[in-house]
C-alpha cells in the first residue's frame, strides 16, 4: 500500500462516518450517563414542629419505572405509574428510620423524582438516566 491509498481509505472512511447520521438518522450511540447506576443519600433531622403536621413522601417518575419503596427493611409500597405518594408521620419510630427507593428505569433520559413534604421540610432528590437507581432517605424522629 503506497500512501496515496491510505489517505484515499482515510478520507472514505470519514466521509462514512460522518455520512451515517444523514442516512440513518435513528442510529443511537450509547451515552455513557445513560447507562449509569445512580444511588443518591439524603440524611433529615425532624423536629417536634416536623411531627405536628402531615410528612408526605412524593415519588414522580417516567412510565418505564418499576421500583418499591422499603421503610427500615421492610416493603411498604409499590411504585406504580408517573406518580406515587405515601404519608409518612404514621409510620415512622422514634430514632434512626430508613426509606429506601429502589428500581430499574428502562426510559434513556428520563428523570426520577422523589420529594419529601412536610410543615417545615422540603427535599427534592433528582436523578435521570436508566438502570438501576435507589436514592435513600434516612430520618431521625425525636
Amino acid at each position: 500500500m503506497n500512501i496515496k491509498q491510505i489517505v484515499n481509505m482515510t478520507f472514505c472512511a470519514a466521509i462514512l462516518t460522518l455520512s451515517m447520521t444523514v442516512f440513518m438518522p435513528n442510529l443511537v450511540f450509547a451515552n455513557s450517563h445513560y447507562l449509569k447506576d445512580s444511588k443518591q443519600e439524603t440524611t433529615i433531622n425532624l423536629t417536634e414542629d416536623d411531627l405536628k403536621e402531615n410528612l408526605l413522601l412524593k415519588i414522580n417518575t417516567a412510565n418505564n419505572f418499576s421500583g418499591n419503596i422499603k421503610l427500615n427493611g421492610k416493603n411498604i409500597k409499590k411504585i406504580e405509574g408517573n406518580s406515587t405518594e405515601i404519608s409518612l408521620l404514621k409510620l415512622l419510630k422514634k430514632g434512626k428510620n430508613i426509606i429506601e427507593i429502589n428500581g430499574v428505569d428502562k426510559s434513556i433520559g428520563s428523570t426520577l423524582r422523589v420529594e419529601l413534604i412536610g410543615a417545615n421540610t422540603q427535599i427534592s432528590q433528582e436523578s435521570g438516566g436508566s438502570g438501576d437507581i435507589q436514592h435513600i432517605l434516612i430520618i431521625y424522629v425525636p
